[in-house]
């Protein structure tokens, strides 16, 4: 096992800070307390009640541990490092304040993309990565036998008000990844980094169970893992990247945040023969963003079904044309037809046909009901536009 890497001091330390109790009631027993408390008044009881202190306002709190599960290509580390960026510069995520603070980033699955990913959000977020309070361990290693050395790093840099474990699966120690047993006890062993100087939020990234689908995204290790975690955020992807909440969540409900995945370059990232590498980057949208997006989408959805109904373009490309989407260098828009079509597929509207698509019955019946909207929509417009030029004339 290598040594871990000592993490470079960036500010003064933070606060004495006093360990917390695991949060979760489903601990082991020898952790659970061994002595009678013995009874209290309702007044007593109450006065016990701590206001909940939240990293990401409404989402995540402070001394907890969310897993942050997701399938391959969701943009798992895209958004937690999205969300560390943010923590770091004390600024919100869309519509929700993020509390400022440092952050320390367990890079275990892909330091080399982490690193190309950071370097990216270092250009387009405007930061300088040598001057900021966000750092990364790279490489595995146990958490439970590395804990005295993680806690005298963290000490000497003064705290963390957040970590991220890329991914928990490259941090389990353990011989079968769907042994209760086994990821119970991981999950124990990550919830200790809440008890870290700060009471961090800790977010642990993690793959689904297998054959998971967008209703089923839990983590996997059965219901041992889920039941040590405070939270079980989720990312789908769809016209955007939602996160939100299944299985589990300690607090109220929140509504969905909705992030865009985008390919960028930066001018100090690129190959040994100096050409740009791309990398993916995550950007967090408001609400009102994310209802233009919505509405946006299901818009194209009509266009494409009612095209499909008329018997138009058998190809991509022909369905841009006939429905005049064309990219910015005048090019039929193919994506925008792609996407349409893949989330008409979904819905089980359309279906593949010998030459190109078809409606199903189900379809039919919501082409009729787009065509109805679509002529409310034309005739709304009609008569604004005369009121328009009535009240102009």
């Amino acid at each position: 096992m290598g040594a871990i890497p000592k993490l470079e001091v960036k500010s003064d330390p933070g606060k004495p800070f006093k360990p917390l109790e695991p949060a979760n009631e489903n601990v082991p027993a020898t952790a659970k307390p061994s002595t009678y408390p013995g009874i209290v008044s309702s007044g007593e009881f109450i006065r016990g009640f701590q206001p909940p202190d939240y990293h990401i306002d409404g989402v995540s709190q402070k001394g907890y541990l969310y897993s942050t599960t997701a399938m391959t290509g969701t943009g798992k580390t895209a958004v937690l490092l999205l969300l560390a960026a943010l923590t770091m510069l004390g600024k919100p995520l869309g519509d929700r304040e993020v509390e400022k603070g440092r952050v320390v980033y367990f890079a275990g699955e892909n330091p080399d993309d982490v690193r190309m990913r950071w370097i990216a959000m270092a250009h387009h977020l405007n930061f300088n990565p040598d001057c900021v309070d966000v750092h990364f361990i790279a490489g595995t290693f146990s958490v439970a036998e590395m804990f005295e050395r993680i806690k005298a790093d963290v000490d000497r840099i003064g705290g963390a008000d957040m970590i991220v474990v890329d991914t928990s699966a490259a941090y389990f120690q353990g011989d079968d990844e769907n042994s209760n047993t086994q990821l119970g006890a991981h999950a124990r062993n990550l919830r200790k980094l809440t008890t870290l100087l700060g009471k961090p939020s800790v977010y642990a990234a993690c793959h689904p169970v297998k054959n998971a689908d967008p209703s089923n995204l839990l983590p996997r290790g059965g219901g041992a893992f889920i039941a040590e975690v405070d939270g079980n955020l989720t990312l789908n992807k769809g016209e955007t990247v939602k996160l939100h909440w299944q299985g589990k969540h300690r607090g109220p409900d929140f509504g969905p945040i909705h992030f865009e995945l985008k390919t960028v370059t930066a001018p100090s990232l690129v190959d040994s023969k100096g050409r740009p590498v791309p990398t993916v980057m995550a950007e967090a949208l408001t609400k009102g963003e994310s209802v233009k997006r919505a509405d946006k989408a299901r818009g194209d959805d009509d266009e494409v079904l009612l095209a499909i109904e008329r018997g138009k373009g058998a190809s991509l490309a022909e369905m841009a044309e006939t429905l005049c989407w064309c990219t910015p260098t005048g090019e039929p828009n193919k994506d925008r037809v792609r996407h349409a079509k893949d989330r008409l597929y979904k819905r089980k509207l359309v279906d593949d046909a010998r030459k190109g698509w078809k409606l199903t019955k189900r379809g039919h019946e919501a082409a009729v009901e787009a065509r109805a909207d679509k002529h409310s929509a034309e005739s709304a417009a009609r008569l604004t536009a005369g009121l328009t030029r009535k009240r102009d004339g």
